[in-house]
């Protein structure tokens, strides 16, 4: 009756608490407190830390000088480059490709900044891309192939045991059972390419116990086995595999020949990355050459109306009727005008060399000012419209890319097409076994497991066959649709990738045929402008024209020459588009890609491997599992690849980008080439 009491007396206490408390959430009590109980979370857990990472700069940043402004027009020198030099530096320098993204060029100068690298570093086109993508430990090509490695796994583990016992002896007292047991086990098992599994495994076990029905209070067992394990439908055969792998789910494959597509993919990738480098270089170079024309046009009209303004100022002076307040007004206005254009022609120069500056790869201002060298070509270049289609067809990178896309999702649908077949595995194994009171004993006087193992006295084995099928194959036949239903949109995307290139070909060669037109036409308006402006001239001089059309003629001659300039510019730049939509920019730069140099050890194990394979015997299989998925090496310079089949898609006969017919005249203006100043 207490202990009831006392129970009743808890629960009554327990129950008037809740009441009191009710269903409020209360905060546990401390017996320090310090204070600011978040004082930690607002003042550290949310405090702005600096990571202790140490990178060094290159010297190209901390040594770059201030930049050219208006301000501070004089460079030291005049750094001279040719297009290929430049080509040269900025590939040795691009490990990161640099592109100008959210630059724009255009007849009034150039507008943004690179920003890319900043903005998205995630989206940065690196050298080491493909090689990450071909080493990623679960999706690249030896993680595939690690699937198919040997595994050798062991377990070892001792055991003791002492538990009382409710037994009948002749004496008084609790009855214990005591054992001790051990057990060594190692296996070598392996994956193998038709999908079966096979192994190989050996172990042995002590068990001693006090139980009366023993003949040995303590014996050692052994056992040598292998065994194999054969799917015969689902899971089965080389071509499975090779695409699926071993570990290959509904809807998940990552068998070897898919992850060598993906580092396809990312060769792809990569060049398209240096293609589009090298665009920006070129663009980037043609431009810089337009903006010192651009300021040589706008210098030569500033030059112009100072003068202008000059002799109408004088001729005030000396009170001609020229000399107006007027005509000394217009002349001013138009001076300062030529002035203003004159600046903004020369910083947009330096931005201009600041930006093919970016593109090299080196400091945005050493003292030097880059000029180049190169001289646009102003000769008609010729293209056939049946050759270019067909080397667009065949040589695009986007196109090639969508194309692996395509074999990807075609492999894809052939392992997921394997699922639709019942799970039936064939089985077997062969073990032998051995008994003894020790393991092994030398002389043989006393049963041992080793020995009893090796007589082959104790032998079983098996052989049978499991089965599981799915009645319904609902997931498999929606695993199957999905992947029909990808490999249908790739197809359709290819498709409609190479109708968008076909109209962007077409663009590009109407660009192309009307630039060379353009530059025709604009030459004779500038040929014109020059002949009013020296007609004008003189007839002013003996008032015969007033002083407006004499300034109105400078500025039509400057617009004219810019005109023309930023035609001749704008024909260079469709050819290297033209050039780029087809996948020939890379050959028309003169650039191929290469695997870089390896590791000694790695010439010294391929040249092991060359020898094992040399002094083998060739076994021609006549088949290939799966079937073929690539048509062998791209041929970055066309026409002089030697693994190029014929009748492969590849033209030989396109005619080279920049080959100027015969009998072409070159009609280039006498202020066309630089000046030495």
């Amino acid at each position: 009756m207490n202990r009831r009491f006392t129970l009743h007396s808890l629960l009554a206490s327990a129950i008037i608490g809740l009441a009191a408390v009710g269903c409020h959430p209360q905060q546990p009590k401390f017996l320090h407190p310090r204070g600011n109980a978040q004082s930690h979370y607002i003042s550290e857990a949310t405090r702005i830390e600096y990571p202790d990472v140490t990178v060094p700069s290159l010297d190209d940043v901390t040594n770059a000088l201030a930049p050219l402004t208006l301000s501070n027009p004089d460079p030291k020198e005049e750094w001279l480059l040719t297009l290929d030099e430049v080509r040269q530096m900025a590939l040795e320098n691009s490990k990161v490709l640099r592109q100008l993204s959210g630059v724009s060029f255009g007849a009034n100068g150039v507008s943004g900044t690179p920003t890319l690298l900043l903005a998205s570093p995630n989206a940065a086109m690196t050298v080491w891309d493909p090689a990450i993508i071909e080493s990623n430990p679960t999706a690249g090509v030896q993680a595939a192939l690690s699937a198919f490695d040997a595994v050798w796994s062991t377990s070892s583990s001792w055991q003791q045991s002492d538990i009382p016992r409710n037994y009948v002896t002749s004496y008084q007292g609790t009855v214990g059972t005591h054992t001790d047991v051990g057990n060594f086990q190692s296996t070598l098992s392996k994956n193998v390419a038709t999908g079966g599994n096979v192994y190989a495994s050996a172990g042995f076990g002590y068990d001693r116990s006090d139980a009366t029905s023993r003949l040995w209070e303590s014996n050692w067992t052994s056992y040598i086995e292998a065994g194999f394990t054969q799917p015969l439908f689902r899971g089965a055969g080389v071509e499975y595999n090779r695409i699926a792998g071993p570990n290959g789910t509904m809807g998940s494959s990552n068998g070897v020949v898919l992850a060598r597509i993906n580092t396809d993919v990312a060769l792809v990738d990569f060049e398209m990355g240096v293609r589009n480098t090298l665009q920006d270089i070129e663009e980037t170079y043609w431009n810089l050459y337009y903006a010192y024309r651009n300021l040589s046009a706008a210098a030569a009209g500033y030059e112009a109306a100072l003068n202008s303004w000059r002799n109408v100022d004088g001729q005030r002076k000396n009170g001609r009727p020229q000399g107006t307040a007027q005509n000394v007004a217009q002349a001013e206005k138009n001076y300062q005008t030529f002035k203003v254009s004159a600046q903004e022609a020369q910083n947009n120069l330096y931005k201009t060399e600041q930006l093919l500056r970016y593109m090299i790869g080196v400091a945005p201002s050493d003292g030097r000012l880059i000029k180049p060298v190169d001289e646009p070509t102003v000769a008609r270049v010729q293209y056939n419209w049946e050759e270019i289609v067909a080397e667009g067809l065949a040589r695009a990178p986007e196109l090639r890319r969508q194309k692996w896309i395509v074999k990807k999702r075609e492999l894809e649908l052939v392992a997921q097409r394997n699922f639709l077949k019942p799970q039936i595995d064939l089985q077997g194994s062969y073990r032998f076994h051995g008994l003894g009171h020790d393991l092994i004993d030398t002389n043989n006087k006393r049963s041992n497991a080793v020995g009893s193992l090796t007589s082959g006295d104790y032998q079983n084995w098996t052989l049978g066959i499991t089965s599981s099928i799915a009645l319904g194959f609902r997931r498999e036949m929606a695993a199957v649709r999905n992947a029909e239903l990808a490999l249908a949109r790739e197809r359709a995307i290819l498709q409609e990738q190479e109708l968008e290139l076909v109209h962007n070909l077409s663009d590009l060669y109407r660009d192309v045929d009307r630039n060379y037109r353009l530059i025709e036409d604009y030459l004779a308006v500038l040929r014109a402008a020059r002949k009013q402006v020296r007609a004008v001239n003189s007839s002013f001089l003996i008032n015969k024209t007033t002083l407006y059309e004499v300034l109105q003629a400078q500025q039509e001659l400057a617009d004219a020459e810019t005109r023309y300039y930023r035609t001749v510019i704008d024909y260079n730049l469709a050819i290297v588009n033209l050039n780029y939509r087809k996948g020939s920019l890379l050959e028309y730069n003169g650039v191929t890609l290469a695997e870089g140099p390896w590791p000694n050890k790695a010439y010294f194990d391929s040249w092991r491997h060359a020898r094992e394979r040399d002094a083998g015997r060739y076994v021609n299989y006549a088949f290939t599992s799966p079937q073929v998925v690539s048509r062998g090496s791209y041929p970055q310079i066309q026409g002089t690849d030697p693994t190029v089949a014929p009748g492969s898609g590849f033209n030989q006969n396109v005619l080279p980008p920049g080959t100027v017919p015969q009998n072409e005249e070159s009609q280039l203006p006498p202020i066309f080439q630089p000046s030495n100043g």
